[in-house]
C-alpha cells in the first residue's frame, strides 16, 4: 500500500511548474510508544483538563492560548488574532538582522549565526536595495527563488526532511527538468511553504530520481554558538599527542554504514515485549457462526403457506372427486308435490 503524502502542491521554477507531494521521511509508526494504564486493572488512564488555580474541571470549549506575562497572568490570545498574524506575515519583507519585538519581560534572543557569510562592501561599492519578497499566497505553491551551494547552509538549521515525487504523468517532464537544472548547476533551491497554517522555509535538492526537501527552522531559533564556546580556552596542544591521536583515527576509520544507526534500544525493547505475549493465556478465538443455508424448496413452501388463510396446502382433485362432479342430476327425479 503506497504511503498517503504529507502534502500535495506544485513546485515552480520561473514559468516551470508541476504538480508534487511531500512524504515523510520518517516513520512514527515504527516507534515503540506505551500509554497510561491502570496497573490494577489494566484499562487506559484518560486525563481531564484542570485549572491549576481553581482546580475545577475545564470543558474542552474553555480551553484556549495565552501567552505567560507574570506568575499565573497570561495574555489571551484569539484564533482570528493568530489567524490575522499569519496574515500579515505574508507581506512583511525580511529585516536585515533577525530581531523578536516581544513583550517587556520576554528574554531577549541569542545572536544567531548568518546562513551565508558575507564580505562588507567598500565605501566605493554601489550597494543595492534588497528586493521585497513577493506576499506569499497560500496557494499550495513552492516557488524557488533563490539559489546558492549547499555547503553555505549550516546544518542547525535542518528542521525535518521530505521525499518529493511527482504526483501525475504529465507534470513528469517539468519535475525532471528542474531536478536535473539543480543536479548541473551543483545548487539547492529555497522557497516557502505553508504546512499545518504555518510558513516555513524549504530547501530542494536532487536526490536520485526525485527531490529531497528539508524545511529549516528560522534564524532566531537558533541558538549562537559564542554563549558556549567563547569561554573554552586556546591550548597549545604537543606534536607527538595530535600524532597518536590522528592514528587512533586512521586504525578505525571506515566506510559508514547504516548498521550503526540501529536503535538497539527499540530492538531490545521489542524482543522483550515479544516474550511477555507469548506468556499471556491463550484466549479462544470464536469460531464464526454456521452458515445460514436456506433450502429454497423450503423457503417457497413456506411463503405459500403464509398466503393461504387456513394455512394448509392445496392438494390435487383425485379421478374419483373428478367423476363425481362430472355426473349430472337424472331427469327423473321429480319434485315430490
Amino acid at each position: 500500500m503506497a504511503p498517503r503524502p504529507h502534502w500535495k502542491g506544485f513546485l515552480k521554477l520561473s514559468l516551470v511548474s508541476c504538480p508534487i507531494a511531500l512524504y515523510p521521511t520518517i516513520s512514527p509508526a515504527e516507534r515503540i510508544s506505551f500509554r497510561q494504564v491502570n496497573k490494577r486493572t489494566g484499562h487506559r488512564l484518560r486525563q481531564q483538563l484542570v485549572d491549576s488555580v481553581t482546580g475545577e474541571a475545564v470543558e474542552p470549549q474553555n480551553k484556549g492560548r495565552g501567552y505567560e506575562v507574570g506568575q499565573d497572568q497570561f495574555l489571551i490570545v484569539q484564533e482570528e488574532e493568530l489567524a490575522q498574524a499569519r496574515e500579515e506575515a505574508r507581506e512583511r519583507p525580511f529585516s536585515t538582522a533577525a530581531t523578536v519585538s516581544g513583550p517587556s519581560n520576554a528574554q531577549p534572543e541569542q545572536p544567531t549565526p548568518k546562513l551565508v557569510r558575507r564580505e562588507e562592501p567598500s565605501e566605493d561599492e554601489e550597494t543595492l536595495p534588497q528586493p521585497t519578497p513577493p506576499r506569499l499566497e497560500n496557494n499550495r505553491t513552492v516557488e524557488l527563488d533563490r539559489f546558492f551551494p549547499r555547503a553555505q547552509l549550516d546544518p542547525r538549521y535542518y528542521l525535518a526532511p521530505y521525499y518529493i515525487a511527482p504526483r501525475d504523468l504529465v507534470g513528469q517532464e517539468a519535475f525532471a527538468v528542474i531536478r536535473g537544472a539543480l543536479a548541473e548547476t551543483g545548487l539547492v533551491g529555497m522557497g516557502r511553504i505553508i504546512l499545518s497554517n504555518r510558513e516555513r522555509p524549504i530547501l530542494i535538492e536532487p536526490m536520485g530520481r526525485g527531490l529531497r526537501g528539508t524545511t529549516l527552522h528560522y534564524a532566531h531559533e537558533v541558538r549562537s554558538d559564542a554563549d558556549y564556546f567563547a569561554g573554552i580556552p586556546k591550548l597549545a596542544l604537543p606534536d607527538d599527542m595530535l600524532e597518536v591521536a590522528k592514528h587512533i583515527l586512521k586504525t578505525k576509520t571506515a566506510d559508514f554504514d547504516p548498521a550503526f544507526l540501529e536503535d538497539r534500544y527499540r530492538t531490545a525493547l521489542g524482543a522483550m515485549l515479544r516474550e511477555k505475549q507469548a506468556q499471556l493465556p491463550k484466549t479462544p478465538v470464536p469460531s464464526p457462526p454456521p452458515a445460514n443455508v436456506i433450502n429454497l424448496m423450503d423457503a417457497l413452501k413456506r411463503s405459500l403457506a403464509a398466503e393461504q388463510p387456513s394455512g394448509a396446502i392445496p392438494r390435487r382433485p383425485s379421478a374419483a372427486s373428478k367423476a363425481s362432479r362430472g355426473k349430472r342430476p337424472s331427469t327423473k327425479t321429480r319434485r315430490s308435490g
